[in-house]
């Protein structure tokens, strides 16, 4: 039985490294509850925690105290947009936006607490910077910036948007669901507000957490309440942070897979990482543009690539691969803009999205099963 191709690593990495594995097991045969108790399991797991606050922090250009552990990106996102956002304000969206950004944002202008634009996110530098400034008005608050689509490769100029946003004094959120892991990202030299960050993609950590990372000096409204360990005889939660955004238990197996899997990419290192996914996507592309009835959308020089087929729906494609032990994702993808940006609105695509642990065997058999498609 041949073995099977992971290409939906935009969904979530597989394999896990054994180091991920050991950790996730290690806690829940040696940790307790953080932050919860005085004894050695508490401990331990108050550790734990810190740990993985303090690596994080040092990967993305942060405090330990700014790092807040969540379920994952879409949760990071709610927290920031919801938790910033002031009544009657104007937020900026990119037009390759992700679902677990844009829904918040539509929420909040459903009630009629914020008003919204889409900016175009298409183009060098110089368009990107001022298709936002053309959007901006007096009441522009939040900016939500997509590091990397999640359908193809494209890839916005967050730095520049982080000096824009300072320059007019304006919050920037950045969804780094497919960026995290693959690409550097830094908070200080970006001059980012708030990143949303997934544990399981990129950085190779289990499902069930992610992180809000903060800059200093920025309050949050939250957006649930309960226990957060300290200040137990007030009704209100904690004013800093981690706690305020913490109610409730953390997820101490999924946090202990993370700081393995952020220990693990760290060790490998992100510009080999990088080079090695852009070498694999590189070669899919050109190999793809040879194959009659095959377009692709978007840049694809990065870690994901979309493609259709002519005269299959993604869906079918996908079966097809599937038959032949490939696994791609296919469809929508959460991101009904990104679709409309890059032309495949009408059925979505077929989206191949590589690791660092993906070879270049794999790309061959991929090539070859859509070559033996149209014939």
């Amino acid at each position: 039985m041949r073995r099977t191709v992971y290409f939906d690593n935009a969904a979530t990495s597989y394999p896990k490294p054994a180091a991920v594995v050991r950790a996730v097991t290690e806690a829940l045969r040696t940790a307790g509850n953080p932050g919860r108790g005085s004894h050695r399991l508490a401990e331990t797991a108050a550790e734990l925690v810190y740990d993985c606050r303090a690596v994080a922090a040092e990967m993305f250009g942060a405090e330990p105290e700014r790092v807040v552990f969540t379920a994952g990106a879409t949760h990071a996102l709610n927290a920031a947009v919801k938790g910033l956002a002031e009544p009657g304000c104007h937020i900026l969206i990119d037009n390759y936006a992700h679902n677990a950004a844009l829904r918040p944002v539509a929420a909040l202008a459903s009630a009629g607490l914020a008003e919204y634009d889409v900016y175009d996110a298409d183009g060098d530098e110089e368009r990107v910077l001022a298709n936002i400034v053309q959007k901006l008005r007096p009441t522009t608050r939040l900016l939500i910036a997509t590091h990397q689509s999640n359908i193809c490769s494209h890839i916005l100029p967050i730095g520049s948007i982080g000096r824009l946003c300072r320059e007019y004094g304006i919050h920037l959120i950045v969804d780094a669901a497919q960026s995290a892991g693959h690409l550097t990202v830094d908070l200080r030299t970006m001059n980012i507000t708030a990143l949303c960050v997934p544990g399981h993609k990129g950085l190779f950590g289990p499902m069930g957490v992610g992180m809000l990372i903060s800059a200093p000096n920025v309050t949050y409204k939250t957006i649930f309440e309960g226990g957060a360990g300290i200040h137990s005889l007030d009704a209100a939660m904690p004013e800093e942070l981690p706690e305020r955004l913490e109610a409730g238990t953390l997820p101490l197996p999924a946090i202990a897979g993370l700081l393995a899997g952020i220990r693990y990419v760290r060790q490998t290192g992100l510009q080999e990482i990088c080079l090695h996914e852009c070498t694999l996507t590189s070669v899919l592309t050109g190999r793809l543009r040879e194959i009659s009835g095959v377009t692709l959308y978007g840049e694809s020089v990065g870690s994901v690539v979309g493609f259709n087929v002519a005269g299959y729906s993604p869906a079918e494609v996908g079966a097809h691969l599937a038959s032949r032990g490939i696994c791609v994702r296919t469809g929508y993808h959460c991101a009904p803009l990104a679709h409309r940006t890059v032309g495949s609105f009408e059925n979505g695509s077929v989206r191949v999205s590589v690791s660092h642990l993906n070879r270049m065997t794999e790309i061959d058999r991929l090539v070859n099963a859509v070559h033996d498609l149209q014939k």
